[in-house]
Order: structure tokens, then C-alpha cells, then sequence
């Protein structure tokens, strides 16, 4: 599960940030991986999950707070996810203009997006790697 594959245009051999998901209450077989590293004008994210609600879909943000218990407000809003019919999902995605030091040490979070609603499924903390 805790694979991280090498791209050709990263230019760490490894990330910079990374965040170990965990479910929450109510979700306690979701678990992942989010992987960030740092490029000259902005960052690559890769993250793989498993143990989602099947088929469904999810908002994937990085917040303002400092614990998962915690989140405040979003700080950094990301492509939707959506899990297939073994509950898992994978993003890898580019964002320009952000670096790696905004995020570092804030929580990110999986909400499932059912009846209009998000309710949070996950939660990690973008960790620097040493």
C-alpha cells in the first residue's frame, strides 16, 4: 500500500511531505498514503486509499488546521476523488503556484459527498520527510 514510484520530472529521489490517512469514527477500514513532492513551481501529490464506501465519491482538501480533530477552514481545495467497486481510489496530480511549505503540518482530509452533503471520512497530517 505504502508504494511511492519515481517520475521522471520530480526532483527528489523521494517526497518532501507525507501523510498517513487514517478513517475516522464510523470508517475505521479506510487507510492511504498521500506522498507531496516538491517541484522548481509547485508540487506533485500522489495518494492511494483503500477500505472506502464503494463507488462513491469524495472531496479531497488540505485545511488550515494543525490536528484532524481540528480542521478549520480549507486551505487548499483539490480535484474530487472517486473510489471503485472495491473501495479504493488513487490521484496523482500537479498544482503550480503551491509549494510544499504552505502545507506542511496541516491535516488532509477525504469527505464523502452523498444527498448534498460532505461528511469527513479520513484525515492525515502532511508530515516533512527527514
Amino acid at each position: 500500500m505504502q508504494t511511492v514510484t519515481k517520475h521522471a520530472f520530480t526532483e527528489q529521489d523521494r517526497p518532501v511531505l507525507k501523510a498517513t490517512v487514517k478513517g475516522i469514527a464510523g470508517y475505521p477500514r479506510v487507510e492511504g498514503a498521500v506522498h507531496i513532492y516538491a517541484l522548481p513551481n509547485g508540487i506533485y501529490l500522489q495518494g492511494d486509499f483503500t477500505g472506502l464506501p464503494k463507488s462513491s465519491d469524495f472531496a479531497f482538501h488540505v485545511h488550515e488546521g494543525l490536528v484532524c480533530g481540528e480542521l478549520g477552514d480549507k486551505l487548499l481545495p483539490l480535484p474530487d476523488i472517486m473510489s471503485d467497486a472495491e473501495g479504493k481510489a488513487s490521484t496523482q496530480l500537479y498544482l503550480d503556484r503551491v509549494m510544499s511549505t504552505i502545507i506542511a503540518g496541516k491535516p488532509i482530509v477525504l469527505h464523502l459527498k452523498a444527498d448534498g452533503k460532505e461528511t469527513q471520512v479520513a484525515c492525515g497530517l502532511l508530515a516533512r520527510v527527514l
